[in-house]
């Protein structure tokens, strides 16, 4: 017998019981226990043949008749089925309220073959509102019948929650635990079932969340060993978010001039697709390459192409880089913009946002302009605003560089908080040390 045919058997005894008012208790008796007849109905593969026909005789389901029934089934099964698409599809263009509205028409119960698949998308929907506890809990739900054979894990369910689970942990902030659970997802994805493109997904995901970490070399080897296999990847936001990485670690790692080629290269494949949200964070690497090169009209130039993609940018914190790194070109010339307010647009995104990691390195740029003004004073503010951001996430190598640059202002005014802040940065470096075997500065 098929898996299919154990899967359609299950949802036609499921049915047929549920038709009758019966309970799992109800057909339970001294040959067949609840639990035997939950896993039938939920077509777990391992389930003995003759338990199955036993519990169709106590149903009076004759073998003639079963197949007419399966076939009804199955077409019921691939309405649901398509019902599921018709949500993922919604939530993807983010109209909420349709999505919703179908979840709830579906109305699904744990024994439903597709069960895992609503949960998963009952999380999607809850994440992009961000009810960041119910997303989560209808995310494990998704990850337990998947792991009970509901559908099984040959429908990449359950990487695909751990995915959602990273995002959900992204979105409030906690990088640590984000980089965990796209750990859990290439554990558990199965090659060759369903959902190929999040073999990808998590491995670019895991390589954004290991870059917002400070650890450059960890992601630049996702990058790496991931890059033959970019012509298998399906989705063209996954190309383009590669390129993205790629071209900024290199950046990060001095290594502009194929740094540049990569963005050049990513920007063409953007254009050609009209991948606008790709073609904004390309033009806003390609200005940071640049700007390390101080080449600075290049960089203005790049950042204002940028800008004009603004308003087709999905996520709006990205804003807070574009106008941060600005801000750094208006300090380094005297013909540019005003750099105190570009600066402070990108605190205001970042603080309407709640994006900590871009945040705090706009908090650390406003620090560095004060701190050029010899405004003491005023740099130590906003140092020590990035400081207490780093420490409420536990970003401990943004922790180590506002701790360093307000060692470096204390130095001149103020012996005993200058000691106070070299011992912290002691402190931040051991832990570093434990961590990770040693301590890299950001270059942002």
């Amino acid at each position: 017998m098929s898996l299919l045919e154990i899967h359609e058997i299950g949802e036609v005894i499921r049915k047929v019981r549920k038709d009758r008012g019966l309970r799992l208790e109800d057909l339970a008796d001294e040959n067949i226990s609840p639990a035997t007849i939950s896993n039938i109905e939920r077509g777990v593969p391992h389930v003995n043949l003759e338990k199955t026909k036993y519990l169709l005789r106590k149903l009076e389901l004759d073998l003639e008749t079963l197949p007419s029934l399966m076939v009804s089934e199955q077409q019921e099964m691939e309405e649901t089925k398509f019902e599921l698409f018709k949500v993922e599809l919604l939530l993807d263009i983010e109209d909420l309220n349709q999505a919703q509205k179908k979840l709830e028409q579906l109305n699904l119960d744990d024994g439903h073959p597709y069960a895992a698949t609503a949960h998963f998308l009952k999380g999607k929907l809850n994440r992009i509102k961000k009810n960041w506890k119910r997303a989560e809990r209808a995310f494990f739900n998704a990850i337990r019948l998947a792991n009970q054979g509901n559908p099984g894990r040959e429908s990449n369910i359950e990487a695909a929650a751990y995915n959602e689970l990273s995002l959900n942990s992204f979105g409030q902030n906690d990088m640590k635990q984000a980089l965990k659970y796209t750990e859990n997802g290439l554990e558990v994805f199965q090659p060759g079932g369903e959902r190929p493109q999040y073999e990808f997904i998590l491995k670019r995901n895991r390589a954004i969340y290991l870059e917002r970490l400070g650890r450059l070399g960890e992601a630049m080897q996702i990058v790496q060993e991931a890059w033959p296999q970019i012509r298998e990847m399906v989705q063209i936001e996954t190309i383009l978010s590669f390129y993205w990485l790629r071209s900024d670690l290199l950046r990060r790692s001095h290594m502009f001039d194929e740094a540049i080629t990569y963005a050049k290269e990513g920007l063409e494949l953007a254009r050609i697709n009209r991948h606008h949200d790709s073609m904004f964070d390309l033009w806003t690497v390609l200005g940071s390459i640049y700007m390390n090169q101080k080449r600075w009209d290049q960089a203005e130039s790049s950042f204002e192409m940028a800008l004009k993609l603004a308003d087709q940018v999905l996520h709006e914190d990205k804003l807070v880089t574009v106008h941060a790194r600005l801000g750094v070109l208006y300090m380094n010339r005297s013909d540019g913009g005003d750099p105190y307010e570009t600066i402070q647009k990108a605190i205001q995104i970042g603080e309407r946002t709640n994006s900590a990691t871009r945040l705090s390195y706009a908090l650390q740029v406003m620090g560095d302009y004060f701190r050029k003004q010899d405004d003491l004073e005023q740099a130590i503010l906003y140092y020590n605003k990035m400081l207490k951001l780093a420490q409420k996430h536990d970003y401990k190598k943004k922790e180590y560089l506002a701790l360093f640059r307000l060692s470096q202002c204390y130095e001149t005014v103020d012996e005993q908080e200058f000691h106070q802040c070299l011992r912290k940065l002691y402190q931040v470096q051991q832990e570093l040390q434990e961590e990770e075997g040693g301590v890299q500065e950001e270059m942002d």
